[in-house]
């Protein structure tokens, strides 16, 4: 008899009609379900209703606060975890308050949450699973933690409605600020250390190194007049950009920057000489690859010959400087000295 009970347990389980909860309580009319982590230290996480596999379309409706300590038989327990799938297919969630104390979200945890638009997270540090907003492409509202000092911004990669995000004061790490297709603006904390935004635009505190803009930016930019360095990557699939206008004092920038922006129509280099911008045959030169290759180049007027004599045209294979993969790249990638144009003021 006790083989068969474990035979039937096991084929619920895989079928997932087991019970995937230990208790539920109800929050403003809708029931959210748990899993108790350690009785001894009072602890649970938020969990699934039912099999891992049957999601939870209808479950829950609107917007959710999670809290930060719930009662179980007349037992106090913190929320401290997001289990894996425990929001899995909630398409009419819209949005989820997630309380301090919460430490880890699971793998999956909101996929499919096709209405979700809004996410506050707690301000302490939170370890992320893979694939935590899978498919939820309505997300455009986050609140990232004020204790938080990093944050991959891949995870919410499917978002097509993410056009803002709030860098708050204590990061220190931001990690694939590209991976936002639809991103078009960017600030900062005035209390953060190490970062700052002109204009929608990321740099490092003092505006000497342009970190990266946001490819759904749109228009002109105006690089701060103080800025050395701009990251290599920094301009690439910012497709709606129709000019950059580069400082004075720019040192170091890569010759891929303009590869992938169509609209681009006019950059102005402010220097007095060509910044050296890749590598070929171990020397250092000043290669600009775009994809409109009738794009204007203002120089100042007195160095319009120094910018034409050092504008390489030749395909072949160049590296960026301090990089160590080249890059193949052909004379019709590249403007001609032609579009080189003088101007007395700048």
């Amino acid at each position: 008899m006790k083989k068969i009970l474990t035979l039937v347990l096991l084929f619920a389980a895989a079928f997932g009609f087991a019970q995937a909860h230990d208790f539920s309580v109800t929050l403003n009319g809708q029931k959210v379900y748990f899993n108790i982590t350690s009785e001894k230290k009072k602890t649970v996480e938020v969990t699934y209703k039912d099999g891992i596999a049957q999601g939870q379309p209808s479950y829950y409706d609107g917007e959710l606060t999670i809290p930060s300590k719930i009662k179980h038989n007349d037992r106090i327990y913190t929320v401290t975890g997001i289990g894996p799938k425990a929001f899995c297919g909630a398409d009419r969630l819209t949005g989820i308050i997630i309380p301090n104390g919460v430490v880890s979200i699971g793998d999956f945890a909101f996929e499919g949450c096709t209405a979700l638009t809004k996410i506050v997270f707690p301000g302490n540090r939170v370890t992320f699973g893979e694939g935590v907003f899978f498919k939820c492409d309505k997300i455009k509202d986050v609140t990232f933690g004020s204790d938080w000092k990093e944050i991959n911004l891949k995870m919410f990669r499917w978002s097509d409605s993410l056009s803002y995000i709030n860098i708050p004061a204590k990061m220190e790490k931001i990690m694939n600020l590209k991976s936002l297709k639809n991103l078009a603006s960017v600030t900062v904390d005035v209390n953060n250390s190490r970062f700052s935004s002109i204009d929608g635009i990321l740099y490092n505190k003092d505006s000497k190194t342009l970190y990266g803009c946001p490819r759904a930016y749109l228009g002109e930019v105006k690089v701060a007049d103080s800025t050395r360095i701009i990251t290599p990557g920094a301009f690439i699939d910012c497709k709606y950009i129709t000019k950059i206008d580069m400082p004075a004092v720019l040192e170091s920038m890569s010759f891929r920057e303009f590869s992938r922006m169509p609209e681009l129509q006019q950059i102005v280099f402010r220097g007095q000489a060509p910044v050296m911008t890749a590598v070929a045959g171990g020397k250092e030169v000043f290669l600009l690859q775009v994809m409109n290759t009738g794009v204007e180049i203002l120089v100042p007027k007195k160095s319009e010959k120094t910018y034409r004599e050092a504008l390489v045209r030749e395909t072949g294979e160049y590296s960026e400087i301090g990089g160590a993969n080249p890059f193949y790249v052909e004379a019709s990638k590249m403007p001609g000295v032609k579009n080189i144009n003088g101007e007395k003021k700048l």
